[in-house]
């Protein structure tokens, strides 16, 4: 059976591994609701980062259910993300989304960003 487990490892913890993705991205995709920009980096393993800024969705609620709404896509597909670095950005407007449209949106880039991934 496959650890789909979101361990540590699995997440970018410190102000550095957000500035190497925002500072030198290898790739974006964005739609309506979501931007990622991301990095490929020399590690094993996807790792992710998640931004939903106050400005745009006001009720924590709301916010944390976006972040767990992200984090379950990725979880569940980070194998086929390779090595990348992810750093997920919420927009303006997601707050009125449902779980299940919100969780489509997110497949539906992180389907692009499989399709990016370099062959080596």
């Amino acid at each position: 059976m496959v650890d789909q487990r979101f361990h540590k490892s699995c997440r970018l913890l410190d102000s550095l591994a957000f500035e190497r993705v925002f500072n030198n991205p290898d790739f974006r995709v964005s739609n309506k609701y979501f931007l990622i920009l991301g990095y490929w980096s020399e590690l094993d393993t996807a790792r992710l980062g998640v931004i939903v800024a106050k400005k745009h969705i006001a009720r924590a609620t709301q916010r944390n259910r976006i972040k767990r709404q992200v984090r379950e896509a990725f979880r569940t597909r980070k194998l086929a993300l390779g090595s990348a670095d992810l750093v997920v950005m919420a927009r303006k407007g997601l707050q009125l989304v449902e779980n299940s449209e919100c969780r489509s949106y997110i497949h539906d880039l992180m389907e692009e960003i499989e399709k990016k991934k370099p062959s080596h």
